[in-house]
C-alpha cells in the first residue's frame, strides 16, 4: 500500500509533537516531584530556624536555658507559642502538643491526619539539646548528620543550646500525594490537548504544503506526455512557488524547442530539396537528350553537388557544435593582420558588386585565437553583407579594443536593413528575414549560426543591431585569450 506524502508528513509532525510532549511531561513531573520535596525540606528548615529564634527569645527573657526550665516553660508551651506564630488556633495548638490516648493504644482505628504545614507534623521531630549533647526539652532524637538538622539557640552572641530536628521522611504524605496527582492529571490533560491541536495542525500544514506538490506532479506528468501548454498558477513566494515558476519556464522552453525542431526539419528538408531538384532536373535532361552531355553540363552538375556538399558540411558543423564546443586550435596571432587578410580576400568581390569595402583598425597587438575559425567567422559575416547590400553601398569593418581584455570586431553595411523583431533571430539556423533579404540571392542560411558557435568556442559573444547607415551592424566581442589558458 502506497503511503501518501500528506499522511507521512502528518505522522512525522505528530510523532515529533508526541515525543516533545512526553519528554516535557516526564521532565515536568520529575521536576515537580523533586521540586516539591525540596520545597518541603526548605520550608521545614525555615520553620526550624523560626522555632530556634523563638526559643532564643524565651531563653533570653528567662535569663538562660536553665532558667527557662526552672520557670516551668516546657516544650509544649513553646509549641503553643509557635503555633500562634504560625496562625494555628490556641486550642488546636494545645491539642497538637498534647498526646492523644488513641495514638499509643491498639484501639486506634485510623492514623491521625498530619497536614504538611501543620505544627503537629513538626513538633514530634524537634527537641532542644544542651551543649553537652543531652536532651533538655523533648524526647531524645538520634544524632545523625544525614537525617537531622540543628540550629543554635543564642543569648546575645553566645550559643547556649541546639534545636535538633529529624528530617521529613521521603515517603510523601496524603496532602503531597493529592497535590502531585492533581498536577500529574493537569499535565496529562494538557498533553492530550496539545496532541489534539498538533493533529489538526499537522493535517492542515500537510494539506497546505502537499497540495501544490500534487499539482506539480500532475503538471510534470502532462508535460512528460508532450502537453507543453501546461502551466501552473505560481502564486506562492517560497521554494514551492519557485519550483512552479521553473516548471512553467521549462514547459515554455520545451514548447519553443519542439517548435524549433519541427521548423528545423521543415527548413532542412526544403534546403535539401532545392539542390536535389536541380540535380535531378539536369540529370533527367541529360538522360532524355534535352541537354547535350558537354563539359559545361558536367560543370553545372558539379556546381550543384558542391552547393549540396557545402550545405551538408555546415549542418555537420552545427551538429558538432550542439554536441560539444567546436574544436579550436588556439595560437598567438596578430589580430590586425588576421582581419586585414580576410578583408582583402573580399575586396575584389565587393568591387565587382559595386560596393565599397573599407577597414578601420584601432587595435594593435597579438591575441590567442584559432586563426582559421576567426577567418571563417569574418568570411561568413562579409559574405552575408556583400550578398545582401544594395549597390552602390558600403561595408565597413572596424577593429578596436573593448572593455578589459576584450577585442571588438564590427561589420556594418548600408541598406537594406532588417526589422527590429528579426534582429534577434538572425543567428538561428536556416532563418532569413525574407521581407528584406530574399532567398533568391543564395546562401544556406547557416552562416550566422556558425558564427555564433565560433564566438562561443572563443568565450565571446556576437549580436546584431541596426546600423546608422541603414543596414545591419554585427558586433563580435572576443577576449584576447580565447581559450583562457594564459
Amino acid at each position: 500500500m502506497r503511503i501518501r506524502l500528506v499522511h507521512t508528513q502528518a505522522l512525522l509532525l505528530l510523532s515529533a509533537v508526541l515525543l516533545a510532549v512526553l519528554a516535557m511531561g516526564a521532565l515536568s513531573a520529575w521536576n515537580l516531584r523533586n521540586g516539591f520535596s525540596d520545597y518541603l525540606a526548605t520550608r521545614d528548615v525555615e520553620r526550624l530556624e523560626q522555632f530556634a529564634q523563638l526559643v532564643s527569645e524565651n531563653a533570653e527573657q528567662a535569663g538562660g536555658i536553665d532558667s527557662l526550665e526552672t520557670r516551668g516553660v516546657d516544650l509544649p508551651d513553646l509549641f503553643r507559642q509557635f503555633g500562634r506564630m504560625q496562625g494555628s488556633p490556641p486550642l488546636r495548638a494545645l491539642r497538637d502538643a498534647m498526646p492523644r490516648p488513641e495514638d499509643s493504644g491498639v484501639f486506634s482505628t485510623r492514623p491521625p491526619p498530619r497536614p504538611v504545614d501543620s505544627v503537629d507534623a513538626f513538633k514530634d521531630r524537634v527537641a532542644i539539646y544542651g551543649l553537652d549533647g543531652h536532651a533538655r526539652l523533648g524526647r531524645s532524637l538520634p544524632h545523625d548528620a544525614h537525617n537531622t538538622v540543628e540550629r543554635p539557640v543564642r543569648i546575645g552572641n553566645e550559643v547556649v543550646a541546639m534545636v535538633r530536628m529529624t528530617k521529613l521522611k521521603p515517603v510523601p504524605s496524603e496532602v503531597e500525594i493529592r497535590f502531585l496527582n492533581t498536577q500529574y492529571q493537569s499535565i496529562v490533560a494538557m498533553a492530550f490537548v496539545l496532541l489534539l491541536i498538533a493533529l489538526v495542525c499537522a493535517f492542515w500544514i500537510s494539506g497546505h504544503w502537499v497540495r501544490p506538490l500534487i499539482e506539480v506532479q500532475a503538471a510534470t506528468e502532462r508535460i512528460a506526455h508532450g502537453e507543453f501548454d501546461t502551466r501552473l498558477k505560481a502564486t506562492r513566494s517560497d521554494e514551492i512557488g519557485d519550483a512552479m515558476r521553473n516548471i512553467n519556464q521549462m514547459a515554455e522552453g520545451l514548447k519553443k524547442l519542439e517548435g524549433a525542431r519541427r521548423q528545423w526539419i521543415a527548413d532542412m528538408s526544403h534546403e535539401l530539396r532545392t539542390p536535389l531538384t536541380v540535380l535531378r532536373g539536369e540529370i533527367d535532361a541529360l538522360i532524355d537528350g534535352v541537354i547535350a552531355q558537354t563539359p559545361q553540363a558536367m560543370l553545372s552538375l558539379r556546381e550543384e553537388v558542391l552547393k549540396l556538399n557545402a550545405l551538408v558540411d555546415d549542418l555537420h558543423l552545427l551538429a558538432m557544435a550542439d554536441l560539444k564546443a567546436l574544436p579550436c586550435y588556439f595560437e598567438e596571432v596578430d589580430a590586425q593582420r588576421l582581419v586585414e587578410g580576410t578583408v582583402q580576400r573580399f575586396a575584389l568581390r565587393a568591387t565587382q558588386l559595386g560596393l565599397t569595402l573599407t577597414m578601420n583598425a584601432e587595435f594593435e597587438g597579438s591575441v590567442r585565437w584559432d586563426a582559421k575559425r576567426i577567418e571563417q567567422l569574418l568570411g561568413n559575416l562579409l559574405d552575408n553583407s556583400l550578398r545582401y547590400t544594395d549597390a552602390p553601398g558600403q561595408v565597413t569593418v572596424t577593429l578596436r579594443s573593448g572593455d578589459g581584455a576584450k577585442v571588438i570586431i564590427a561589420v556594418e553595411d548600408t541598406a537594406p536593413g532588417v526589422y527590429a523583431e528579426d534582429l534577434s533571430r538572425l543567428f538561428e539556423p536556416l532563418y532569413r528575414a525574407d521581407a528584406s533579404r530574399g532567398r533568391s540571392t543564395g546562401g544556406s542560411g547557416l552562416g550566422l549560426a556558425i558564427c555564433e558557435q565560433i564566438a562561443k568556442a572563443h568565450r565571446g559573444t556576437i549580436r546584431a543591431e541596426p546600423s546608422a547607415c541603414g543596414g545591419v551592424r554585427i558586433i563580435l566581442e572576443l577576449p584576447r585569450d580565447g581559450d583562457g589558458a594564459t
